[in-house]
């Protein structure tokens, strides 16, 4: 099964070298030596006198319409035989790279990231999409499989989209494959805001971070990340559900798919942050995230969970309450003063750890295993997607 597993794996490079020969996001300083990881890169170096000139704006555009490639319908096997085989997916996630080429993960979270960036283009980017995070949240809840992808025991160099902003720390050395991951979920947030919110998709970008913490929280295990910027990627989702709330409250399953895990998320880190985060800075800025959002809190709370009769609103409860309690702090000892300092706001979320009170957190960090059933309509449309290429292939070779 290995060498099945090193044959996609180089498909999954093809797949996203596509998306680099339209736009090179490697960022000034690299050099070729630390680009010969990723399959297909050395023509596509500063100094190869064989590069392309770039694209205007609007051809590039094109070109990204027209992405991913034909090669792409092998997420849908991909997805099949992870569901469907432990073996595959634990020999897909582990398997080390050879010289010169990726691990076949490394390739498949490139790809995965490069498709999340760019999600939004097309239903046909947005369906390939959602495959690989379907993917990945089959493996988040493998209990033995989470444990090696967020532990040291498995690391690897995968190459994140940077083509567009905002953009996540360039990491230039093997990291775990969890920290990867969280970092296409982020990514995926951020870059698919749109007033007609694709909810599949920001469900299963938060529900895979849900499925990590909480592993994290479970196992006490302490994961180095950069986790500042997901605070500030899930404060930003608040706000924009909050905002927009009028265009999406009223669709389908948003509050039960999107919001409920997005609070849930929040609320386990609150309660749980201290077990998995690698240090104080890192819990404190979740608490200084929180604090700014405050006023939004509510607003939201009214917005998707307004006469909750089912318990849906512990998490979202637990994210005013917290927030109410510093607030009640900061206006305490600054008075009516609206803005504070960076610095007396950390002094502030300190002293508030010593009388901080977070109700029961009962229930928190629960989550279904994946099942089907609930995604057929949403998985007949996808394969759909991957017929048509699959047509557009035999066609062009016939």
């Amino acid at each position: 099964m290995s060498h099945i597993v090193y044959g996609i794996g180089s498909v999954f490079s093809g797949v996203r070298d596509s998306y680099v020969a339209v736009q090179d996001d490697l960022p000034e300083g690299w050099n070729l030596s630390s680009t010969l990881t990723f399959i297909g890169l050395r023509a596509l170096s500063p100094d190869s006198k064989n590069k392309k000139v770039p694209p205007t704006e609007e051809e590039a555009r094109e070109l990204f319409n027209s992405l991913p490639s034909l090669e792409a319908p092998i997420c849908l096997p991909t997805y099949s035989f992870v569901q469907a085989n432990k073996l595959f997916a634990s020999i897909l996630a582990t398997s080390a790279a050879k010289p010169k080429h990726e691990a076949p993960f490394a390739a498949y979270l490139s790809l995965t990231s490069y498709l999340a960036h760019h999600a939004h283009r097309s239903t046909r980017v947005a369906h390939y999409t959602l495959l690989n995070l379907l993917s990945l949240r089959v493996m988040m809840e493998d209990q033995l499989l989470v444990k090696r992808l967020c532990s040291g025991e498995v690391k690897m160099l995968v190459r994140l989209c940077r083509q567009r902003p905002p953009h996540l720390p360039l990491v230039t050395t093997d990291r775990i494959p969890a920290s990867a991951t969280l970092d296409i979920c982020t990514d995926t947030i951020s870059h698919n805001l749109r007033r007609r919110l694709d909810v599949h998709l920001f469900s299963l970008a938060v529900g895979v971070i849900l499925r990590i913490v909480t592993y994290l929280g479970q196992s006490k295990t302490r994961l180095q990340h950069h986790w500042r910027y997901l605070w500030g990627a899930l404060m930003s989702f608040v706000k924009f559900l909050t905002q927009y709330s009028a265009d999406l409250a009223p669709q389908v399953y948003i509050r039960d798919e999107v919001c409920l895990p997005l609070t849930d998320v929040i609320a386990y880190c609150l309660s749980t942050g201290d077990t998995f985060l690698p240090d104080p800075g890192s819990y404190d800025d979740l608490f200084y995230k929180l604090i700014e959002t405050g006023p939004t809190l509510s607003k939201f709370r009214d917005a998707y969970f307004a006469n909750a009769k089912d318990g849906k609103d512990q998490s979202i409860n637990i994210l005013v309450s917290v927030s109410s309690h510093y607030h009640d702090l900061l206006q305490a000892q600054h008075g009516k003063k609206i803005h504070q300092s960076p610095a007396a706001v950390q002094e502030i979320i300190k002293q508030g750890y010593e009388t901080l009170d977070i109700e029961s957190t009962e229930g928190l960090g629960q989550w279904e295993k994946w099942r089907e059933i609930g995604w057929k309509a949403e998985l007949k449309r996808i394969i759909r997607t991957v017929v048509e290429d699959a047509r557009k292939i035999a066609e062009s070779s016939s």
